[in-house]
């Protein structure tokens, strides 16, 4: 099973949402509708009859799914992982400082590594998916119907993750406003850029979790079929 770090259902997606949302227009989630009325939203009736073909898809090999494959996924799993954060955690040291300091550097910095993080870990995806498909007739339908949900779903996530460079500007901007009207007494004039590249570095490491739940949910169904198989 994967070290890297526990599975808890809905907790990056709370922490990137908590991240990213101003105070005032925090959303109370309760007054959301339920899953499957937010789900039907994004489902048009193509996507809806791609689902149901996905439910009832039958290919696959026979065969019962092996467990060192899913181990070697999943080490691979953690060690892309690992590496990732170690490059989020280097965000903003190789900016050239300017003066004034703009944003502009610094939001190039961070859109690179974000589309890094989007390609590796789709890349991760696909890759689980295509050895689920050799796995075992169940594997292969879950890969099938979260091929479905990834195609479905992919405009949306890419709308709502670009939403968040807008929020990394303000933030930067209020900042930066901050310590040239109101300096704390006994702070140097570069903390403020310190504690913005800390947050937009916190906010990639949530955006990283979020997108490699999908990986590591398939890879538990492996690890489950595998123990389930006599």
């Amino acid at each position: 099973m994967i070290q890297a770090r526990p599975r808890h259902t809905g907790r990056p997606r709370s922490r990137l949402l908590q991240l990213a949302t101003p105070v005032e227009g925090k959303v109370d989630n309760d007054s959301l509708p339920c899953l499957s009325e937010r789900l039907g939203r994004l489902f048009g009736l193509g996507d809806t009859m791609n689902l149901d073909s996905a439910l009832a898809f039958r290919g696959g090999q026979p065969a019962m799914a092996q467990g060192f494959v899913i181990e070697q996924l999943s080490r691979e799993l953690a060690t892309t992982r690992r590496a990732l954060i170690q490059r989020i955690h280097r965000y903003g040291d190789e900016i050239e400082q300017a003066d004034p300091v703009e944003y502009e550097p610094y939001l190039n910095a961070w859109l690179t590594m974000q589309r890094k993080i989007a390609a590796t870990s789709r890349q991760l995806r696909d890759k689980v998916r295509k050895t689920m498909k050799d796995q075992g007739q169940n594997l292969a339908r879950l890969a099938e119907l979260d091929s479905v949900f990834d195609h479905t779903m992919a405009g949306y996530t890419s709308q709502c993750f670009s939403q968040i460079s807008k929020v990394l500007e303000q933030r930067f901007q209020a900042l930066k406003t901050a310590s040239e009207h109101s300096p704390d007494p006994g702070t140097c004039p570069g903390d403020w850029l310190h504690r913005y590249c800390e947050e937009a570095q916190t906010l990639l490491l949530a955006e990283l979790d979020v997108r490699l739940e999908p990986v590591l949910g398939l890879l538990e169904a492996c690890h489950n079929e595998v123990s389930d198989s006599p």
